[in-house]
């Protein structure tokens, strides 16, 4: 098994949540499912802070899969 950390950043929020899979695949399904999970209320706090992003940081501290949401208002 590999170590991951899921890196969730929201405007000034951020935490991690180690995660083992075994392989980059695999943390990058888990990473998917994830998102999957939140998005729901991820999307109800765009308005105040448009970005979203959920990084899968490996052992080494590399960022291997970056899942963004991002929502922008243009007006007429």
């Amino acid at each position: 098994m590999v170590r991951y950390t899921f890196r969730i950043r929201h405007g000034t929020h951020t935490s991690e949540v180690p995660v083992n899979a075994p392989n980059d695949e695999a943390a990058w399904h888990d990473a998917a499912a994830a998102c999957s999970d939140m998005i729901r209320d991820v999307i109800s706090r765009l308005k105040h802070s448009p970005e979203w992003r959920l990084e899968v940081v490996d052992e080494a501290g590399t960022i291997r899969h970056l899942f963004r949401l991002t929502a922008e208002t243009f007006d007429p």
